[in-house]
């Protein structure tokens, strides 16, 4: 009898016990994808209201200014595109390998590679700030104005880049999104207000407008910054950083700078600076719809790079992104077939100097659709295999000159080349879908 009673005190106590645990697991998993809501909702509400307000400001660029000074100024911004790829995928590795040792619990080295990426984005930094600056030099030599606040207005501006870039790599997987989203709130307010200097200071204006704010948020972004710790150039650390990142980083500035880039130099070249300014005009819209996706991007990717080196499982890492993707992919065919209708309702009367400019924004709508599909090859970036995550570039990048070609002579420069880029970002997504199948049935 006693016996039995110890067998019942035992078999109650350790049903406590994994009750105890399991309510335990189920507060750790609440508390989680309340982080989670919070930090997808305090993105999700900065961009929302970075769309909006860049919308409206990208109007008011285009009411107060014509094609020609919006595009003087956007040719100065192609020369920095292009230089983005020097910080050499330190972005990139510290986006990889700082949540990856997080799942490892290994916070020893999330600060070793951190001082080291800072210490050498600084120095990148001045070095293309004073490039700059000896070009604005040159043109005041030469009583070139418009070149001396161009050129100037990049040398404040790489900051934001290269700088502003390690800054939000390491925001971004240390789940500090919050904190990030009021900065992007700040910086996207500021950018708004200086909208109206435009009429007063035209061209300069644009300089000022790109410069300040950008060089503004980098300060808060250090201010604020999840990692207060002391620079230093680890070339070991530096090391590890670019042999996982620079793979990552040509891809992706293949995808991203260096294409955006070429779009612009390509619409300059064939169609000159009045086509450049329609161009610019269109892409402040494109970059607005693609806000919401990239929103969710930011806050997904170090989760996937997370449960993937925790679990192992590519199905895992899946599942977190698939049904987000379906919604959020319906939900911007819906927006884009709505915005293209209200399109050719208000320009007319809203920017009539931008109405040539109709077709090539109602074609950047839809770069938003293909942004939302391609949510899941983040699953391809968390795998560490840039090859894999990478190869798919290749088709988009063999797609965007060859329909351009294709279609310039019927579509003209600035058409032609919109429409070229969009289906080489599709291409580009479907090779991407063809990997992440292949690499989900060699798991099972």
């Amino acid at each position: 009898m006693k016996d039995n009673q110890g067998a019942t005190a035992n078999l109650t106590s350790g049903d406590v016990s994994i009750a105890r645990r399991t309510i335990l697991n189920v507060l750790v998993r609440v508390s989680r994808n309340r982080q989670t809501i919070r930090s997808i909702g305090a993105l999700l509400t900065s961009n929302i209201t970075s769309s909006v307000l860049t919308a409206i400001g990208g109007l008011l660029v285009a009411r107060f200014l014509g094609p020609e000074e919006t595009g003087s100024f956007r040719a100065f911004t192609i020369p920095l595109t292009y230089l983005i790829f020097l910080h050499l995928g330190t972005w990139d590795g510290l986006w990889r390998q700082i949540p990856y040792y997080v799942g490892k619990e290994m916070p020893e080295q999330v600060e070793r590679l951190a001082a080291a990426a800072g210490a050498f984005n600084l120095l990148i930094s001045v070095v293309v700030s004073c490039g700059f600056i000896f070009c604005a030099a040159y043109s005041l030599a030469h009583h070139d104005r418009y070149g001396v606040f161009g050129w100037f207005s990049q040398a404040l501006f790489c900051w934001g880049v290269f700088y502003g870039g390690y800054l939000t790599s390491t925001y971004r997987t240390l789940n500090h999104f919050v904190a990030m989203a009021r900065i992007q709130v700040a910086q996207t307010v500021l950018t708004f207000g200086m909208v109206f200097l435009l009429p007063f200071l035209r061209f300069y204006g644009l300089c000022v407008r790109a410069a300040f704010p950008s060089f503004l948020a980098v300060w808060l972004y250090h201010r604020e910054r999840p990692l207060k710790i002391s620079y230093r150039l680890d070339t070991k650390a530096l090391s590890e950083l670019i042999k996982i990142g620079l793979p990552y980083s040509f891809w992706g500035n293949l995808y991203t700078s260096v294409w955006f880039a070429t779009e612009s130099a390509l619409v300059l070249s064939l169609s000159g600076i009045f086509a450049l300014g329609l161009y610019s005009v269109a892409a402040v819209m494109r970059s607005a719809m693609n806000s919401l996706p990239m929103a969710i991007e930011q806050v997904l990717t170090p989760r996937v790079v997370t449960t993937l080196a925790r679990d192992g499982s590519v199905h895992k890492a899946n599942v977190r992104v698939i049904w987000v993707t379906v919604w959020l992919t319906g939900f911007m065919v819906v927006l884009a077939v709505v915005v293209s209708y209200l399109l050719d309702i208000f320009v007319p009367y809203a920017i009539p100097k931008y109405v040539a400019g109709i077709p090539v924004m109602n074609v950047c709508l839809w770069f938003s659709v293909v942004q939302a599909t391609f949510l899941p090859m983040n699953t391809l970036f968390a795998t560490g295999k840039p090859w894999l995550y990478g190869r798919s570039v290749i088709a988009g990048i063999v797609v965007f000159p060859l329909a351009t070609y294709l279609l310039y002579p019927a579509l003209g420069g600035l058409l032609a080349v919109a429409v070229g880029s969009l289906l080489g970002h599709t291409a580009r997504t479907l090779a991407a879908y063809v990997d992440l199948i292949a690499l989900t049935r060699r798991e099972t």
